[in-house]
């Protein structure tokens, strides 16, 4: 069994619907709302983030796995592409939301035969914890707090 470590982050809305995510002591990271109602000024929407977290998640298992075994990569890039389920609002009951698929696309330079790159790139996804909480799911509690937290 996995040990278990925890992580935290804080987002705070700014505007009409700019939030601010402080982690850390790294800048905050700015996300916006997609579809016409974004700040002047537009950010990555909330699943380009998602996105955002798989494909760095991957870089970073793919890189460590070919360094483990000695692979030299003159060159690594994903490109990353979803379908987004969504719908009104004003919906009332609306049907099931957000990422419908998820696709991507590795590129490597490397002298390494196709076949090492192709089992690099399956134990990577395997070792991504961005990718395992995609394809298996995770447990996820949303609450009021409290107080208010300010």
């Amino acid at each position: 069994m996995a040990m278990l470590r925890t992580i935290r982050s804080r987002t705070v809305v700014s505007g009409r619907v700019r939030q601010f995510t402080h982690i850390r002591d790294v800048p905050a990271i700015v996300v916006d709302e997609p579809g016409g109602i974004a700040d002047l000024e537009p950010a990555p929407e909330p699943l380009e983030v998602l996105l955002t977290a798989l494909g760095s998640d991957l870089t970073i298992a793919i890189r460590a796995n070919a360094t483990a075994r000695g692979i030299a990569l003159a060159h690594l890039a994903l490109d990353l592409e979803a379908d987004i389920a969504v719908a009104p609002m004003d919906m009332s009951a609306p049907p099931p939301l957000g990422l419908a698929a998820v696709r991507v696309e590795v590129h490597i330079v490397s002298d390494a035969p196709r076949q090492v790159l192709e089992a690099l790139i399956v134990r990577a996804a395997l070792r991504s914890p961005v990718a395992n909480t995609l394809h298996d799911g995770t447990e996820l509690k949303i609450a009021l707090a409290e107080g208010p937290g300010i």
